[in-house]
Parts: structure tokens; sequence; C-alpha cells
């Protein structure tokens, strides 16, 4: 819980108000690029025209902890998959706030987003599409996902700092 003047709040919950702001982010009309997608790439140390989806949620997290998370900015979701193999995050009881990986038949991630709601599981993402079918979509979306080829990551939390 984190307090903000006099109010008491959840943390999880103003995580994930924090990431809900990105939803109006879209590409131009060449795939994988845009103002808003380009200034993603560029925080992860990608460049114009990459795969957007990791930047966007590990932008989040290094936004969240301010340049101190636990999964630093990475361009490459089987980065993130690895990470969190190694060190004994991966769960199969995801709760909001928690990474989700899309991975292939031979366990291979290629798309991630944030955990929002368990029932039903839901996810925000970048890269995504409208309906949550593409892993190369077009901008930032919320929507229910199946948990068929998933991995969740449950990284450490840590208090939020507030300046």
């Amino acid at each position: 819980m984190t307090q903000i003047g006099d109010v008491e709040v959840d943390d999880t919950e103003l995580f994930l108000w924090m990431i809900r702001q990105f939803r109006y982010v879209r590409e131009a009309t060449e795939q994988n690029t845009g103002q808003r997608v380009e200034g993603i790439q560029r925080w992860g140390g990608g460049a114009k025209g990459q795969s957007w989806c990791s930047y966007w949620a590990t932008m989040m997290l290094d936004i969240w902890f301010q340049g101190n998370a636990p999964i630093k900015r990475l361009g490459a979701c089987e980065d993130v998959h690895q990470l969190a193999r190694t060190n004994g995050w991966v769960t199969d009881e995801p709760e909001p706030g928690d990474i989700v990986l899309s991975v292939n038949d031979q366990n291979h991630a290629h798309h991630i987003g944030i955990v929002t709601a368990t029932a039903p599981l839901r996810s925000i993402a970048g890269n995504t599409s409208r309906d949550g079918v593409s892993s190369n979509g077009n901008g930032v979306y919320e929507h229910e996902i199946s948990d068929h080829n998933k991995v969740f990551v449950k990284y450490p939390r840590q208090e939020p700092v507030l300046a």
C-alpha cells in the first residue's frame, strides 16, 4: 500500500492505473513506427521498425521502479523469458501486475504483456491488436487472453518511489 496524501492506495492497482495511461499509443501507417512507438523503442535501446512489445512492457517497469526495475529495458521477449527462468520467477498462478509471455510450441517467447485481471484472464500489451490475436499489431490494448501457450512471470516487487 502507498500513502498518497490522506489516501492509502493498493500498489498493484496504482501500477495498473499507470500502465493503462498508455492505451492511446498507436503505430503510424508503416508497421512498428510512429512518434510514440519510436520513443518506446528508443527508451529501451531499440530502433525504428523493431517489434516493440517487450520495449513497452519493460518501459512500464522502468517507469514504475524509477530506473531500478528487476527486469531491465529489453527488446526481446525471449530475454525476459530466460531471465525469469534463471531467477525462478515463473509461476502457474498469475496475479494482476505479473508479466505474461506468449510462447510457441518450442517454448520460445514471442510476445509479452502485463496481467490486469485473472477472472477472466486479461492483459495489456504493446504491439498487439484490438482483438488481441496479433503479437505484431498496431498499438497498446487491453483484452482477454487465453492461458494456452503462456508463461507467467512473478518478478520481485518493491515499494514504489513516489517523488
